[in-house]
Protein backbone atom coordinates (compact mmCIF):
# COMPACT_ATOMS: atom_id res chain seq x y z
CA UNK A 1 0.00 0.00 0.00
CA UNK A 2 0.80 3.31 -0.39
CA UNK A 3 -0.20 7.13 -0.43
CA UNK A 4 -1.21 8.43 -4.02
CA UNK A 5 -1.92 11.67 -4.84
CA UNK A 6 -5.87 12.03 -5.96
CA UNK A 7 -5.76 15.54 -7.17
CA UNK A 8 -9.28 15.77 -6.73
CA UNK A 9 -9.88 12.87 -9.14
CA UNK A 10 -12.68 10.72 -6.82
CA UNK A 11 -14.55 13.98 -5.96
CA UNK A 12 -14.36 15.95 -9.64
CA UNK A 13 -14.93 13.06 -11.72
CA UNK A 14 -17.99 10.85 -10.01
CA UNK A 15 -19.47 14.28 -9.69
CA UNK A 16 -19.46 14.74 -13.76
CA UNK A 17 -20.54 11.02 -14.00
CA UNK A 18 -23.66 12.24 -12.92
CA UNK A 19 -23.80 15.38 -14.80
CA UNK A 20 -22.41 14.30 -18.15
CA UNK A 21 -25.77 15.08 -19.83
CA UNK A 22 -24.42 18.58 -19.37
CA UNK A 23 -20.93 17.89 -20.96
CA UNK A 24 -22.11 16.10 -23.63
CA UNK A 25 -21.62 16.85 -27.70
CA UNK A 26 -24.63 16.21 -28.00
CA UNK A 27 -26.85 16.43 -31.39
CA UNK A 28 -30.95 16.89 -30.94
CA UNK A 29 -31.31 13.67 -32.29
CA UNK A 30 -30.00 12.25 -28.84
CA UNK A 31 -31.96 9.39 -27.26
CA UNK A 32 -34.54 10.54 -24.57
CA UNK A 33 -33.93 10.62 -21.10
CA UNK A 34 -35.04 7.69 -19.45
CA UNK A 35 -36.29 8.04 -15.58
CA UNK A 36 -35.23 5.16 -14.00
CA UNK A 37 -37.97 4.34 -11.06
CA UNK A 38 -37.46 1.23 -9.23
CA UNK A 39 -40.36 -0.83 -8.05
CA UNK A 40 -42.27 -0.81 -4.82
CA UNK A 41 -40.46 -3.25 -2.04
CA UNK A 42 -37.39 -1.96 -1.45
CA UNK A 43 -34.26 -3.38 0.20
CA UNK A 44 -34.26 -4.53 3.51
CA UNK A 45 -33.80 -2.37 6.26
CA UNK A 46 -30.41 -1.46 6.70
CA UNK A 47 -29.06 -1.38 3.41
CA UNK A 48 -27.26 1.93 1.82
CA UNK A 49 -30.45 2.10 -1.07
CA UNK A 50 -30.45 3.70 -4.77
CA UNK A 51 -31.82 7.41 -4.85
CA UNK A 52 -35.53 7.20 -6.16
CA UNK A 53 -35.70 8.90 -9.13
CA UNK A 54 -32.48 7.17 -11.01
CA UNK A 55 -31.60 4.09 -8.67
CA UNK A 56 -27.79 4.79 -9.26
CA UNK A 57 -25.58 3.96 -6.86
CA UNK A 58 -22.09 6.55 -6.64
CA UNK A 59 -20.28 4.49 -3.78
CA UNK A 60 -18.28 7.20 -2.24
CA UNK A 61 -18.19 6.59 1.57
CA UNK A 62 -15.93 8.54 2.55
CA UNK A 63 -13.38 12.07 1.97
CA UNK A 64 -10.23 11.35 0.83
CA UNK A 65 -7.45 13.62 0.06
CA UNK A 66 -3.85 13.78 -0.85
CA UNK A 67 -2.70 12.29 2.63
CA UNK A 68 -4.65 9.36 2.15
CA UNK A 69 -3.74 5.70 2.43
CA UNK A 70 -5.40 4.14 -0.53
CA UNK A 71 -4.94 0.11 -1.26
CA UNK A 72 -2.29 -1.22 -4.35
CA UNK A 73 -4.72 -4.37 -4.97
CA UNK A 74 -8.93 -4.71 -5.09
CA UNK A 75 -10.22 -8.04 -5.57
CA UNK A 76 -13.89 -8.28 -6.34
CA UNK A 77 -15.93 -11.33 -6.61
CA UNK A 78 -18.13 -10.45 -9.67
CA UNK A 79 -21.83 -11.76 -9.62
CA UNK A 80 -23.30 -15.00 -10.81
CA UNK A 81 -21.62 -15.14 -14.23
CA UNK A 82 -18.10 -16.18 -14.61
CA UNK A 83 -15.98 -14.04 -17.36
CA UNK A 84 -15.45 -16.79 -19.92
CA UNK A 85 -13.79 -14.60 -23.01
CA UNK A 86 -12.28 -10.72 -23.22
CA UNK A 87 -13.21 -10.58 -26.81
CA UNK A 88 -16.35 -8.84 -27.23
CA UNK A 89 -16.82 -10.68 -31.13
CA UNK A 90 -17.19 -13.70 -29.28
CA UNK A 91 -21.22 -15.11 -28.26
CA UNK A 92 -19.89 -15.72 -24.72
CA UNK A 93 -19.09 -12.36 -24.33
CA UNK A 94 -22.37 -11.38 -23.04
CA UNK A 95 -22.49 -11.56 -19.26
CA UNK A 96 -22.75 -8.67 -17.15
CA UNK A 97 -19.39 -9.24 -15.22
CA UNK A 98 -17.70 -9.22 -18.48
CA UNK A 99 -19.14 -5.94 -19.50
CA UNK A 100 -17.57 -4.63 -16.42
CA UNK A 101 -14.38 -5.93 -18.01
CA UNK A 102 -14.90 -4.06 -21.22
CA UNK A 103 -15.32 -0.97 -19.65
CA UNK A 104 -12.34 -1.45 -17.46
CA UNK A 105 -9.84 -2.13 -20.83
CA UNK A 106 -11.64 -0.97 -24.07
CA UNK A 107 -13.00 2.52 -24.38
CA UNK A 108 -15.84 2.92 -26.74
CA UNK A 109 -16.55 6.04 -29.20
CA UNK A 110 -19.21 7.60 -26.79
CA UNK A 111 -20.50 6.48 -23.54
CA UNK A 112 -23.67 6.31 -22.21
CA UNK A 113 -25.07 5.88 -18.39
CA UNK A 114 -28.44 5.17 -18.57
CA UNK A 115 -30.32 7.60 -16.76
CA UNK A 116 -28.80 10.27 -18.03
CA UNK A 117 -30.13 12.37 -21.15
CA UNK A 118 -27.42 11.76 -23.56
CA UNK A 119 -23.81 10.94 -24.60
CA UNK A 120 -20.57 11.83 -23.33
CA UNK A 121 -17.38 11.82 -25.01
CA UNK A 122 -14.89 8.43 -24.98
CA UNK A 123 -12.86 8.20 -28.16
CA UNK A 124 -15.12 10.64 -30.16
CA UNK A 125 -14.96 14.13 -28.97
CA UNK A 126 -17.64 15.12 -31.23
CA UNK A 127 -20.38 13.41 -33.01
CA UNK A 128 -22.82 15.06 -35.59
CA UNK A 129 -25.69 13.25 -37.28
CA UNK A 130 -28.69 14.83 -39.89
CA UNK A 131 -30.77 12.16 -41.07
CA UNK A 132 -29.69 9.03 -38.34
CA UNK A 133 -28.19 7.20 -40.99
CA UNK A 134 -24.99 8.86 -41.18
CA UNK A 135 -22.65 10.02 -38.73
CA UNK A 136 -19.70 11.60 -38.78
CA UNK A 137 -16.79 11.53 -35.46
CA UNK A 138 -14.26 13.78 -34.62
CA UNK A 139 -11.97 10.85 -32.56
CA UNK A 140 -9.59 11.65 -29.80
CA UNK A 141 -5.88 12.90 -30.53
CA UNK A 142 -3.13 11.43 -28.52
CA UNK A 143 -4.56 8.25 -27.31
CA UNK A 144 -2.42 4.81 -27.22
CA UNK A 145 -3.28 1.36 -26.92
CA UNK A 146 -1.76 -0.74 -23.98
CA UNK A 147 1.25 -1.76 -27.04
CA UNK A 148 1.73 1.22 -27.00
CA UNK A 149 0.12 2.02 -30.91
CA UNK A 150 -1.57 5.14 -31.52
CA UNK A 151 -5.13 5.08 -31.85
CA UNK A 152 -7.02 6.71 -35.50
CA UNK A 153 -9.92 6.01 -37.70
CA UNK A 154 -8.55 3.54 -39.05
CA UNK A 155 -8.87 1.08 -35.53
CA UNK A 156 -12.62 1.88 -35.71
CA UNK A 157 -12.77 0.48 -39.23
CA UNK A 158 -11.09 -2.02 -38.59
CA UNK A 159 -12.90 -3.23 -35.32
CA UNK A 160 -16.20 -3.13 -37.29
CA UNK A 161 -14.62 -5.36 -40.06
CA UNK A 162 -13.51 -7.89 -37.84
CA UNK A 163 -17.03 -8.14 -36.18
CA UNK A 164 -19.03 -8.29 -39.45
CA UNK A 165 -17.19 -10.85 -40.39
CA UNK A 166 -16.46 -13.15 -37.78
CA UNK A 167 -18.61 -11.66 -34.56
CA UNK A 168 -22.43 -13.19 -35.51
CA UNK A 169 -24.10 -14.12 -32.20
CA UNK A 170 -22.03 -11.71 -29.96
CA UNK A 171 -23.57 -8.67 -28.81
CA UNK A 172 -20.71 -6.18 -30.27
CA UNK A 173 -22.32 -7.94 -33.76
CA UNK A 174 -26.26 -6.28 -33.54
CA UNK A 175 -24.16 -3.02 -32.39
CA UNK A 176 -22.32 -2.15 -35.25
CA UNK A 177 -24.41 -4.73 -37.77
CA UNK A 178 -26.06 -1.79 -39.12
CA UNK A 179 -22.58 0.09 -40.60
CA UNK A 180 -23.01 -0.44 -44.37
CA UNK A 181 -19.96 2.09 -45.00
CA UNK A 182 -16.79 3.44 -42.53
CA UNK A 183 -14.50 5.80 -43.97
CA UNK A 184 -11.85 7.99 -42.50
CA UNK A 185 -11.53 11.40 -44.39
CA UNK A 186 -8.47 11.40 -42.18
CA UNK A 187 -6.82 10.11 -39.28
CA UNK A 188 -9.21 11.32 -37.01
CA UNK A 189 -12.24 12.04 -38.90
CA UNK A 190 -14.38 8.63 -38.79
CA UNK A 191 -17.84 8.91 -41.48
CA UNK A 192 -20.45 5.97 -40.68
CA UNK A 193 -23.40 5.09 -43.10
CA UNK A 194 -26.01 2.65 -41.81
CA UNK A 195 -28.30 0.58 -43.74
CA UNK A 196 -31.25 3.12 -42.90
CA UNK A 197 -31.89 5.25 -40.06
CA UNK A 198 -31.64 3.87 -36.49
CA UNK A 199 -32.16 5.76 -33.67
CA UNK A 200 -30.85 3.26 -31.47
CA UNK A 201 -27.51 3.47 -32.71
CA UNK A 202 -25.96 5.81 -30.55
CA UNK A 203 -26.95 4.02 -27.92
CA UNK A 204 -25.92 0.97 -29.05
CA UNK A 205 -22.18 2.11 -29.28
CA UNK A 206 -22.35 3.38 -26.32
CA UNK A 207 -22.57 -0.25 -25.02
CA UNK A 208 -19.59 -1.87 -23.46
CA UNK A 209 -18.97 -4.49 -26.24
CA UNK A 210 -18.76 -1.69 -28.81
CA UNK A 211 -15.30 -1.17 -27.77
CA UNK A 212 -12.34 -0.63 -29.96
CA UNK A 213 -10.13 -3.37 -30.70
CA UNK A 214 -6.07 -2.85 -32.14
CA UNK A 215 -5.54 -4.62 -35.69
CA UNK A 216 -1.36 -5.79 -35.13
CA UNK A 217 -2.16 -7.37 -31.95
CA UNK A 218 -5.02 -9.15 -32.80
CA UNK A 219 -2.99 -10.32 -36.08
CA UNK A 220 -0.06 -11.10 -33.75
CA UNK A 221 -2.30 -13.28 -31.44
CA UNK A 222 -5.72 -14.07 -32.06
CA UNK A 223 -6.29 -15.23 -28.67
CA UNK A 224 -5.03 -12.46 -26.85
CA UNK A 225 -4.88 -9.35 -29.02
CA UNK A 226 -7.97 -8.36 -28.36
CA UNK A 227 -7.32 -7.92 -24.27
CA UNK A 228 -5.42 -4.98 -25.94
CA UNK A 229 -7.50 -1.70 -25.96
CA UNK A 230 -6.72 2.17 -24.43
CA UNK A 231 -8.76 1.44 -21.47
CA UNK A 232 -7.64 2.58 -18.31
CA UNK A 233 -6.49 -1.12 -17.42
CA UNK A 234 -4.48 -3.14 -19.20
CA UNK A 235 -5.48 -7.47 -18.77
CA UNK A 236 -2.28 -8.39 -16.54
CA UNK A 237 -3.43 -11.81 -16.11
CA UNK A 238 -6.55 -13.68 -17.53
CA UNK A 239 -7.70 -17.54 -16.79
CA UNK A 240 -11.11 -18.15 -18.37
CA UNK A 241 -14.15 -18.57 -16.03
CA UNK A 242 -11.81 -17.73 -12.82
CA UNK A 243 -10.66 -14.25 -12.41
CA UNK A 244 -9.29 -11.57 -14.81
CA UNK A 245 -6.29 -9.68 -13.22
CA UNK A 246 -6.44 -5.46 -14.52
CA UNK A 247 -3.12 -3.14 -14.17
CA UNK A 248 -3.54 0.40 -14.28
CA UNK A 249 -2.91 2.00 -17.26
CA UNK A 250 -0.11 4.72 -16.72
CA UNK A 251 -0.81 6.46 -19.94
CA UNK A 252 -4.48 6.46 -20.11
CA UNK A 253 -5.97 9.49 -21.58
CA UNK A 254 -8.86 10.45 -19.47
CA UNK A 255 -8.99 9.84 -15.41
CA UNK A 256 -5.62 8.16 -14.31
CA UNK A 257 -6.94 4.41 -11.89
CA UNK A 258 -5.61 4.99 -8.52
CA UNK A 259 -5.59 1.14 -8.09
CA UNK A 260 -2.64 -0.47 -9.47
CA UNK A 261 -3.99 -4.29 -9.91
CA UNK A 262 -7.67 -5.15 -9.76
CA UNK A 263 -9.04 -9.05 -9.79
CA UNK A 264 -12.03 -9.31 -11.41
CA UNK A 265 -12.86 -13.09 -10.00
CA UNK A 266 -15.81 -15.35 -10.28
CA UNK A 267 -16.07 -17.63 -7.17
CA UNK A 268 -18.83 -20.68 -7.64
CA UNK A 269 -19.62 -21.94 -4.28
CA UNK A 270 -21.81 -18.95 -2.44
CA UNK A 271 -20.38 -19.92 1.13
CA UNK A 272 -16.99 -19.08 -0.20
CA UNK A 273 -17.76 -15.63 -1.48
CA UNK A 274 -19.30 -15.01 2.43
CA UNK A 275 -15.98 -16.47 3.87
CA UNK A 276 -13.90 -14.36 1.42
CA UNK A 277 -15.56 -11.05 2.76
CA UNK A 278 -15.61 -12.13 6.21
CA UNK A 279 -11.43 -12.57 6.28
CA UNK A 280 -10.85 -9.91 3.77
CA UNK A 281 -9.77 -11.98 1.00
CA UNK A 282 -12.05 -9.96 -1.05
CA UNK A 283 -13.13 -6.38 -1.18
CA UNK A 284 -16.33 -6.12 -3.01
CA UNK A 285 -18.78 -8.86 -3.71
CA UNK A 286 -21.82 -8.62 -6.09
CA UNK A 287 -22.28 -12.41 -5.72
CA UNK A 288 -22.77 -13.05 -1.63
CA UNK A 289 -26.46 -15.32 -1.05
CA UNK A 290 -29.46 -13.25 0.10
CA UNK A 291 -29.01 -15.81 3.34
CA UNK A 292 -25.55 -14.17 4.30
CA UNK A 293 -26.58 -10.75 4.02
CA UNK A 294 -28.16 -9.77 7.29
CA UNK A 295 -24.61 -11.07 8.93
CA UNK A 296 -22.97 -8.13 7.14
CA UNK A 297 -26.21 -5.46 7.87
CA UNK A 298 -24.82 -5.98 11.26
CA UNK A 299 -21.62 -5.55 11.24
CA UNK A 300 -19.33 -2.10 11.03
CA UNK A 301 -17.33 -3.12 9.05
CA UNK A 302 -18.82 -3.24 6.00
CA UNK A 303 -21.46 -1.70 3.81
CA UNK A 304 -24.21 -3.15 1.84
CA UNK A 305 -25.41 -1.14 -1.14
CA UNK A 306 -28.35 -2.01 -3.10
CA UNK A 307 -29.18 -2.01 -6.85
CA UNK A 308 -32.55 -2.75 -8.32
CA UNK A 309 -32.58 -4.87 -11.71
CA UNK A 310 -33.71 -3.07 -14.51
CA UNK A 311 -33.87 -6.39 -15.85
CA UNK A 312 -37.03 -8.95 -16.15
CA UNK A 313 -36.86 -11.89 -13.91
CA UNK A 314 -38.89 -15.04 -14.57
CA UNK A 315 -40.24 -17.41 -17.30
CA UNK A 316 -39.65 -18.35 -21.08
CA UNK A 317 -41.99 -21.03 -22.82
CA UNK A 318 -40.21 -22.76 -25.86
CA UNK A 319 -42.70 -21.98 -28.59
CA UNK A 320 -41.43 -24.99 -30.67
CA UNK A 321 -42.00 -27.59 -27.63
CA UNK A 322 -45.35 -29.49 -28.48
CA UNK A 323 -46.24 -29.38 -24.23
CA UNK A 324 -45.08 -25.47 -23.19
CA UNK A 325 -45.96 -24.45 -27.28
CA UNK A 326 -49.67 -24.97 -26.40
CA UNK A 327 -51.56 -21.99 -25.09
CA UNK A 328 -53.89 -23.18 -23.27
CA UNK A 329 -51.00 -25.14 -21.15
CA UNK A 330 -48.94 -21.67 -20.83
CA UNK A 331 -52.24 -20.10 -19.86
CA UNK A 332 -52.76 -22.55 -16.72
CA UNK A 333 -48.86 -22.06 -15.91
CA UNK A 334 -50.00 -18.31 -15.79
CA UNK A 335 -52.41 -18.33 -13.42
CA UNK A 336 -50.89 -21.22 -11.25
CA UNK A 337 -47.99 -18.80 -9.92
CA UNK A 338 -48.16 -16.82 -6.74
CA UNK A 339 -45.45 -14.20 -7.20
CA UNK A 340 -44.78 -13.08 -4.19
CA UNK A 341 -44.35 -16.40 -2.59
CA UNK A 342 -41.89 -17.59 -5.28
CA UNK A 343 -39.81 -14.11 -5.19
CA UNK A 344 -39.59 -14.63 -1.29
CA UNK A 345 -38.57 -18.31 -1.60
CA UNK A 346 -35.87 -17.25 -4.45
CA UNK A 347 -34.18 -14.62 -3.04
CA UNK A 348 -36.21 -13.76 0.49
CA UNK A 349 -36.29 -9.89 0.98
CA UNK A 350 -33.90 -9.07 -1.78
CA UNK A 351 -36.31 -9.91 -4.45
CA UNK A 352 -39.59 -8.20 -4.85
CA UNK A 353 -42.82 -10.23 -7.14
CA UNK A 354 -45.54 -7.58 -6.26
CA UNK A 355 -45.50 -6.78 -9.59
CA UNK A 356 -47.75 -3.70 -11.11
CA UNK A 357 -48.74 -4.89 -14.57
CA UNK A 358 -47.84 -8.29 -17.19
CA UNK A 359 -45.62 -6.53 -19.34
CA UNK A 360 -42.58 -8.12 -20.23
CA UNK A 361 -40.33 -5.31 -20.17
CA UNK A 362 -37.86 -3.37 -18.08
CA UNK A 363 -39.31 -1.34 -15.33
CA UNK A 364 -37.29 1.55 -16.43
CA UNK A 365 -37.03 1.10 -20.11
CA UNK A 366 -38.72 3.64 -22.11
CA UNK A 367 -42.46 2.99 -23.15
CA UNK A 368 -43.39 0.25 -21.04
CA UNK A 369 -46.88 -0.82 -21.41
CA UNK A 370 -48.36 -0.25 -17.73
CA UNK A 371 -51.67 -1.05 -19.11
CA UNK A 372 -51.14 -4.72 -19.63
CA UNK A 373 -53.01 -6.89 -16.62
CA UNK A 374 -50.97 -9.43 -14.60
CA UNK A 375 -52.50 -12.70 -14.87
CA UNK A 376 -53.84 -13.30 -11.56
CA UNK A 377 -53.63 -16.65 -9.54
CA UNK A 378 -56.62 -18.68 -9.68
CA UNK A 379 -55.83 -22.20 -9.45
CA UNK A 380 -59.69 -23.37 -10.64
CA UNK A 381 -59.16 -20.99 -13.78
CA UNK A 382 -55.70 -22.67 -14.05
CA UNK A 383 -57.01 -26.34 -13.70
CA UNK A 384 -59.87 -24.96 -16.46
CA UNK A 385 -57.02 -24.22 -18.91
CA UNK A 386 -55.10 -27.17 -18.27
CA UNK A 387 -57.84 -29.71 -19.18
CA UNK A 388 -58.03 -27.48 -22.39
CA UNK A 389 -54.49 -27.80 -22.94
CA UNK A 390 -52.94 -30.99 -24.97
CA UNK A 391 -51.06 -31.82 -21.70
CA UNK A 392 -51.44 -35.46 -20.34
CA UNK A 393 -49.47 -36.10 -17.46
CA UNK A 394 -46.04 -35.53 -19.38
CA UNK A 395 -43.04 -34.64 -16.97
CA UNK A 396 -42.14 -31.12 -18.06
CA UNK A 397 -38.62 -29.82 -17.28
CA UNK A 398 -37.88 -26.27 -15.47
CA UNK A 399 -34.08 -25.48 -16.95
CA UNK A 400 -32.27 -23.29 -14.15
CA UNK A 401 -28.85 -21.74 -13.31
CA UNK A 402 -27.75 -19.45 -10.28
CA UNK A 403 -29.08 -20.29 -7.30
CA UNK A 404 -31.67 -17.70 -7.54
CA UNK A 405 -32.96 -19.07 -10.71
CA UNK A 406 -33.08 -23.04 -9.48
CA UNK A 407 -35.07 -21.80 -6.13
CA UNK A 408 -37.51 -19.67 -8.52
CA UNK A 409 -37.78 -22.77 -10.44
CA UNK A 410 -38.06 -25.18 -7.62
CA UNK A 411 -41.26 -22.98 -6.59
CA UNK A 412 -42.67 -22.72 -9.73
CA UNK A 413 -42.56 -26.99 -9.70
CA UNK A 414 -44.03 -27.30 -6.49
CA UNK A 415 -46.88 -24.76 -7.15
CA UNK A 416 -47.52 -26.29 -10.75
CA UNK A 417 -48.15 -29.25 -8.48
CA UNK A 418 -51.50 -28.20 -7.47
CA UNK A 419 -52.97 -28.27 -10.58
CA UNK A 420 -51.72 -31.75 -11.79
CA UNK A 421 -48.57 -30.50 -13.93
CA UNK A 422 -45.15 -32.97 -13.71
CA UNK A 423 -42.42 -29.99 -13.10
CA UNK A 424 -38.93 -30.74 -12.73
CA UNK A 425 -36.02 -28.97 -12.52
CA UNK A 426 -32.87 -29.41 -14.69
CA UNK A 427 -30.30 -27.55 -12.59
CA UNK A 428 -27.49 -26.20 -14.85
CA UNK A 429 -24.03 -24.35 -14.96
CA UNK A 430 -25.45 -20.93 -16.64
CA UNK A 431 -23.03 -21.37 -20.04
CA UNK A 432 -24.52 -24.88 -20.52
CA UNK A 433 -27.74 -23.11 -20.18
CA UNK A 434 -26.96 -20.56 -22.30
CA UNK A 435 -26.63 -23.28 -24.98
CA UNK A 436 -29.42 -25.56 -23.96
CA UNK A 437 -32.13 -22.57 -23.81
CA UNK A 438 -31.00 -20.90 -27.16
CA UNK A 439 -33.34 -19.98 -30.00
CA UNK A 440 -34.57 -23.30 -31.77
CA UNK A 441 -33.65 -25.11 -28.67
CA UNK A 442 -34.93 -27.99 -27.31
CA UNK A 443 -36.12 -26.57 -23.99
CA UNK A 444 -39.50 -26.61 -22.66
CA UNK A 445 -39.28 -23.62 -19.44
CA UNK A 446 -36.42 -22.26 -18.27
CA UNK A 447 -36.18 -19.64 -15.91
CA UNK A 448 -33.53 -16.76 -16.54
CA UNK A 449 -33.76 -12.88 -16.65
CA UNK A 450 -33.54 -11.24 -19.83
CA UNK A 451 -31.20 -8.30 -20.50
CA UNK A 452 -33.12 -5.33 -21.64
CA UNK A 453 -31.69 -1.73 -20.95
CA UNK A 454 -33.03 1.71 -21.17
CA UNK A 455 -33.18 1.69 -24.45
CA UNK A 456 -36.73 0.36 -25.64
CA UNK A 457 -34.85 -1.01 -28.98
CA UNK A 458 -32.49 -3.73 -26.77
CA UNK A 459 -35.81 -5.66 -26.06
CA UNK A 460 -35.60 -6.82 -29.43
CA UNK A 461 -33.18 -9.71 -28.57
CA UNK A 462 -36.21 -11.00 -26.78
CA UNK A 463 -38.45 -11.53 -29.21
CA UNK A 464 -37.00 -11.13 -33.04
CA UNK A 465 -35.67 -14.73 -34.50
CA UNK A 466 -32.12 -15.95 -33.69
CA UNK A 467 -32.33 -13.19 -31.17
CA UNK A 468 -29.29 -14.02 -28.88
CA UNK A 469 -32.07 -13.25 -25.49
CA UNK A 470 -34.95 -15.22 -27.36
CA UNK A 471 -35.50 -17.81 -24.85
CA UNK A 472 -39.13 -18.55 -26.20
CA UNK A 473 -38.10 -19.25 -29.75
CA UNK A 474 -40.41 -16.44 -30.15
CA UNK A 475 -41.00 -15.00 -34.20
CA UNK A 476 -44.50 -12.95 -35.01
CA UNK A 477 -44.24 -11.51 -37.90
CA UNK A 478 -46.17 -8.11 -36.64
CA UNK A 479 -43.88 -7.72 -33.64
CA UNK A 480 -40.42 -8.08 -35.81
CA UNK A 481 -42.48 -5.62 -38.54
CA UNK A 482 -42.89 -3.42 -35.42
CA UNK A 483 -39.52 -3.46 -34.14
CA UNK A 484 -37.62 -3.09 -37.35
CA UNK A 485 -40.00 0.35 -38.31
CA UNK A 486 -39.52 1.95 -34.76
CA UNK A 487 -35.67 1.43 -34.85
CA UNK A 488 -36.03 3.64 -38.29
CA UNK A 489 -39.19 6.40 -36.48
CA UNK A 490 -37.48 9.15 -35.50
CA UNK A 491 -41.32 10.19 -33.82
CA UNK A 492 -41.26 9.68 -30.63
CA UNK A 493 -44.77 9.32 -29.98
CA UNK A 494 -44.87 6.97 -33.06
CA UNK A 495 -42.22 4.74 -31.76
CA UNK A 496 -44.00 4.53 -28.25
CA UNK A 497 -46.78 3.45 -29.77
CA UNK A 498 -45.35 0.95 -31.73
CA UNK A 499 -43.32 -0.62 -28.48
CA UNK A 500 -46.38 -1.00 -26.51
CA UNK A 501 -48.03 -2.96 -29.26
CA UNK A 502 -45.12 -5.19 -29.41
CA UNK A 503 -45.50 -5.68 -25.41
CA UNK A 504 -49.22 -6.02 -26.19
CA UNK A 505 -48.65 -8.96 -28.78
CA UNK A 506 -45.77 -10.42 -26.57
CA UNK A 507 -48.36 -10.75 -23.39
CA UNK A 508 -51.27 -12.00 -25.21
CA UNK A 509 -48.59 -15.22 -25.86
CA UNK A 510 -48.24 -15.76 -22.77
CA UNK A 511 -44.40 -16.43 -23.91
CA UNK A 512 -42.86 -14.97 -21.32
CA UNK A 513 -44.04 -14.51 -17.72
CA UNK A 514 -42.05 -12.17 -15.23
CA UNK A 515 -41.76 -13.28 -12.05
CA UNK A 516 -39.79 -10.63 -9.80
CA UNK A 517 -37.39 -7.64 -9.65
CA UNK A 518 -33.85 -8.31 -8.22
CA UNK A 519 -32.96 -6.16 -5.52
CA UNK A 520 -29.06 -7.20 -5.46
CA UNK A 521 -27.47 -6.55 -2.01
CA UNK A 522 -23.62 -5.86 -2.76
CA UNK A 523 -20.49 -5.78 0.18
CA UNK A 524 -18.09 -4.15 0.53
CA UNK A 525 -15.66 -3.00 2.85
CA UNK A 526 -15.69 0.46 5.07
CA UNK A 527 -13.80 2.58 3.18
CA UNK A 528 -14.10 1.31 -1.08
CA UNK A 529 -15.39 3.63 -3.13
CA UNK A 530 -15.35 5.34 -6.31
CA UNK A 531 -17.82 2.89 -8.49
CA UNK A 532 -20.72 3.07 -10.12
CA UNK A 533 -23.45 0.71 -10.25
CA UNK A 534 -26.58 0.89 -12.55
CA UNK A 535 -30.06 -0.92 -12.56
CA UNK A 536 -28.53 -1.74 -15.99
CA UNK A 537 -26.06 -4.36 -14.55
CA UNK A 538 -23.55 -4.47 -17.13
CA UNK A 539 -22.62 -1.06 -17.07
CA UNK A 540 -21.33 -1.07 -13.60
CA UNK A 541 -18.04 1.45 -13.81
CA UNK A 542 -15.24 0.35 -11.58
CA UNK A 543 -12.17 2.34 -13.50
CA UNK A 544 -12.16 4.82 -10.56
CA UNK A 545 -12.43 2.41 -7.88
CA UNK A 546 -10.03 2.60 -4.19
CA UNK A 547 -9.63 1.44 -0.87
CA UNK A 548 -9.34 3.16 2.24
CA UNK A 549 -6.57 1.26 4.44
CA UNK A 550 -5.19 2.50 7.69
CA UNK A 551 -1.86 3.95 7.99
Amino acid sequence: MKKKRLLKIIAITLTLVMCIGLIAACTPNDTPSVPITPPTGGAPEGAVGADTDENVVVLQPAVVDDETNLADYIQVIVDNNNIAVLDPHMPASAPTSTNWVFTMIHDRLIQNFPTEDGFSEGLATRWHTEDMQTYTFTLRQGVTFHNGDAFTAEDVIYTINRVQADGLGSPAFDIWRPVVSATAPDPFTLVLELDEVDVDFLFGISRPPAGILNRRAIEADSERGPHVGTGAFSVEEFMTLDFALLRANPNYWGTPPVTELVRLRFVPEMATRTIMMQTGDAHLSFGTPADDMQWFLDNDDFLVFTTTSNDPQGLAFNLNDPITGDYYFRRAVAHAIDRPAIAFGAAGQWADGNLADGAFWGFGTEFRNTDIPLPERNLDLAREYLARSSYNGEEVEIAAAIITFIRMAQGIAMQLSEIGINAVVNEMEAPALAAHARYGGNHQMVCFFTLINPSAGSARHAFIEGGGQNRASFNDPRVTELLDEARRTIDEDARAEMYREVQAIVAETLAYQNILWRVFGNVAVNGLGGIIANPDPASHDFRNIYMIVEN
